[in-house]
């Protein structure tokens, strides 16, 4: 397990801290609020998921993080609807490989997907 600690809440929450758990194999996780009991996002390893998903992160959501000199471990958030997997490609979650500081960075004028549907049930 691996705590992270968004240097701002992701949008639409509170907490700021999660344990970071492996929930499968291949690239599936999910992070839970260490301070609000209950509240879990399931994120992915886009490498695994989305061929050739490499976002231009700016240079001042590295910075927020303490990443300028090293590369950040990027997830994606993704939600279950409907027997539908979907990844939103347009705000990735960068963290920082050593600290675990991390921001959900929203990526605009990229062209990127808020609801990328990968598997259909």
């Amino acid at each position: 397990m691996t705590t992270l600690t968004f240097v701002t809440p992701p949008p639409g929450l509170a907490a700021r801290r999660f344990e970071l758990l492996t929930e499968q194999g291949d690239g599936v996780y999910t992070l839970s609020a260490l301070d609000t009991p209950g509240v879990e996002m399931l994120v992915l390893d886009p490498g695994r998921w989305v061929p050739g998903y490499s976002p231009a992160i700016p240079s001042s959501d590295l910075a927020r993080i303490g990443a300028e000199e090293t590369d950040p471990l990027v997830l994606v958030v993704a939600s279950v609807r409907a027997g539908r997997v979907h990844a939103n490609l347009l705000a990735p979650v960068l963290v920082h490989p050593e600290t675990g500081a991390a921001v959900q960075s929203v990526l605009e004028g990229q062209g990127l997907d808020l609801r990328r549907t990968l598997v259909t049930a």
